[in-house]
């Protein structure tokens, strides 16, 4: 994720996270507890499900770095990583449902990856910062698609899922690139 020590832009986002620190922990709770509801609901149905509550998102737009890798990428607790690979490898998710809400310019995230024939479901829940958003929406956007890629927290790949339709995450685009303050910097990959 792009730093800018000490802008103005940093110090504003400071007194924002400051000003919504109950809200945005109260936001996370909230997407976490929704989670596992839907998991429960699923089952119900009668599929296995397996929720992730991610320790990072961050958005990726193919000028971030040496690849042409975008879309959503979850950091994984170590406890939930072998069974993350073991979901992704053996399924083949053909529908996507994201739930999301926007909360001082965060949006915090349920990625539902469903597969009916196997019938199992993986939800990822996450949250980010619409700041650096806007080059991976309109990646998304332009192409038409959207990836999620689960990983652990020294970056060994645990699969990645495609998604076919953009508007499930970001069915306003525009809200997104209001938030850019990327627009005409540099972008890198820590």
């Amino acid at each position: 994720m792009p730093h800018h020590a000490d802008s103005p832009d940093d110090v504003d986002r400071k007194e924002v996270v400051a000003d919504h620190s109950e809200e945005l922990k109260t936001n996370w709770q909230r997407a976490l507890e929704d989670m596992q509801a839907m998991a429960e609901d699923r089952e119900d149905q009668g599929y296995e499900t397996l929720a992730v509550p991610a320790g990072d998102t961050t958005t990726l737009s193919p000028s971030m770095g040496d690849d042409d890798t975008w879309g959503l990428s979850h950091v994984v607790p170590d406890n939930f990583a072998e069974d993350v690979e073991a979901y992704v490898e053996r399924s083949d998710f053909e529908e996507t449902g994201v739930y999301q809400m926007e909360s001082g310019g965060f949006v915090f995230v349920v990625t539902e990856c469903i597969d009916h024939d196997e019938e199992v479901v993986v939800f990822v829940a996450g949250s980010y910062d619409m700041r650096f958003s806007a080059g991976l929406v309109r990646t998304a956007v332009e192409r038409d698609e959207m990836y999620t890629h689960l990983k652990t927290l020294d970056g060994t790949e645990l699969g990645t899922v495609h998604h076919d339709d953009p508007a499930d995450f970001f069915p306003e685009p525009e809200q997104f690139y209001a938030y850019d303050i990327t627009e005409n910097t540099e972008h890198t990959r820590d």
